[in-house]
């Protein structure tokens, strides 16, 4: 498909205008057929978990519900997965059916790693699921070359990406999570390959860390000029359009936030121009339930997403109404009027479900703090006390409180008072983000 796909460009030439807004299953503009879609898939899904898997073999037994039996109308019969479970019991969910042939964990960073297995056929399938994104969505092509700065913990992650850009025949770089001065050098550097563009075109990071690029570029002078980006896609963290201005100072190129998760893989999301999170309904059942019962919460309502993956795009670790942790808020029912209104959606991530008590999301947080360039990147915070109107603390200069006080109040942000620290072990919690997943190099930066 790959190979068929490149012919295809070399030979007609671009794809036509609208073309990125069609990824591949982009859906089927007939209510009823999806619907029906969904319903076998997930009858598929949840029949092959229960007959395979340890974990929902027992499950199902020792509940009495007969798994060939849950459609669409009958999920809510099945308890939710906690991602507890999953950390807990991993080869509980193995299916007994796969050959696993690589274990990825997720990075850590929000709690105890969860592993994953996969099997040849998935990351191949993932890879191609890439290739095809790249080609289409991302506009890739042979010359162009690839920065990855994501941690090397995040394996599956890497593996796609790496074999995606092949395929592709783009470049690709494994850089890491290194000093951002050594990743902006490099960034700035000729590459002087042939049939390869100038400088590197594309940048693979987390916004984490794209917030620590853009504050040393920011702070040794670093102009658009220097580099030869096209564009930057993040994901796994939450991406502000405050981040999104600062970097267009600074880079000048557009940024595409993808959702994305090692438990979920090759399931993913794009972000659409109206800022919806649209979700891969041929990949996936998804459905936006209470933070602490499994019942849908209301269209406008928070609460968190929660995934069953599919057949044919997973056959390993198989998992039923998988609480991802992830808070979105619940959109009304379609039309949705924007370019992907033929995939369900969401709202972007709004932040952790852990902890929630109904107060200021860390996508609330983030959107104050990041448009205050007096703070730090990347960002580090702590809420504390009423959880519904907390107490904020900020890693910032003491000049930095009146600006924050400020935007807090213009944007409603409901906190109880705002108190500055010096660094990231002054706050009363941990804020963990991934670009603390730091790798050091021998590399010395030429800055």
């Amino acid at each position: 498909m790959v190979t068929d796909l490149r012919l295809m460009l070399a030979e007609l030439g671009e794809p036509g205008e609208g073309a990125g807004e069609l990824p591949p299953g982009g859906g089927v503009d007939d209510p009823e057929i999806r619907r029906s879609m969904a319903d076998r898939r997930l009858r598929q899904a949840v029949k092959r978990a229960a007959e395979n898997t340890a974990y929902y073999r027992l499950w199902f037994r020792e509940h009495g519900i007969d798994p060939a039996g849950v459609g669409l109308d009958e999920i809510t019969q099945v308890a939710s997965t906690p991602k507890s479970a999953l950390r807990g019991a991993g080869p509980a969910f193995v299916s007994e059916q796969s050959e696993p042939v690589l274990l990825a964990q997720t990075t850590g960073t929000t709690g105890i790693p969860t592993i994953v297995w996969f099997s040849r056929y998935e990351l191949e399938l993932a890879a191609v699921l890439s290739a095809i994104s790249y080609l289409i969505v991302g506009d890739m092509r042979e010359h162009h070359v690839g920065l990855s700065c994501i941690s090397s913990r995040a394996t599956v992650g890497l593996i796609t990406a790496q074999r995606a850009l092949n395929l592709v025949g783009s470049g690709f770089i494994a850089q890491g999570l290194v000093d951002p001065g050594i990743a902006l050098d490099r960034l700035a550097t000729p590459l002087h390959l042939p049939r390869k563009a100038p400088y590197v075109t594309d940048l693979y990071t987390v916004p984490s860390y794209l917030g620590a690029l853009v504050q040393r570029a920011e702070r040794d002078g670093w102009q658009k000029k220097d580099f030869g980006l096209r564009r930057i896609f993040t994901g796994a963290e939450i991406l502000t359009d405050a981040m999104r201005e600062r970097v267009r100072e600074v880079f000048d190129v557009p940024v595409s936030d993808v959702y994305g998760m090692t438990e979920l893989v090759p399931t993913t999301g794009m972000v659409c121009s109206k800022q919806h999170l649209h979700l891969a309904a041929e990949q996936a059942h998804f459905e936006v339930l209470d933070v602490d019962a499994d019942t849908p919460v209301a269209p406008g309502e928070i609460g968190e997403l929660v995934a069953t993956p599919y057949a044919p795009y997973r056959e390993t670790t198989l998992l039923i109404r998988y609480r991802t942790g992830d808070l979105v808020r619940r959109l009304p029912d379609e039309p949705y009027g924007c370019e992907l209104a033929l995939l369900p959606a969401t709202s972007q991530v709004l932040g952790r479900a852990t902890g929630y008590g109904g107060g200021p999301t860390a996508r609330d947080v983030l959107e104050v703090l990041q448009r205050v360039r007096e703070v730090p990147l990347p960002t580090r915070y702590a809420l504390t006390g009423d959880p519904v109107k907390p107490d904020l603390h900020v890693v910032a200069p003491p000049g930095a409180l009146g600006r924050i006080e400020e935007l807090a109040t213009a944007r409603s942000l409901q906190v109880s008072k705002i108190l500055l620290v010096d660094g990231a072990d002054d706050l009363p919690k941990p804020c963990r983000v991934r670009a603390d997943l730091y790798e050091h190099s021998f590399e010395t930066s030429l800055s």
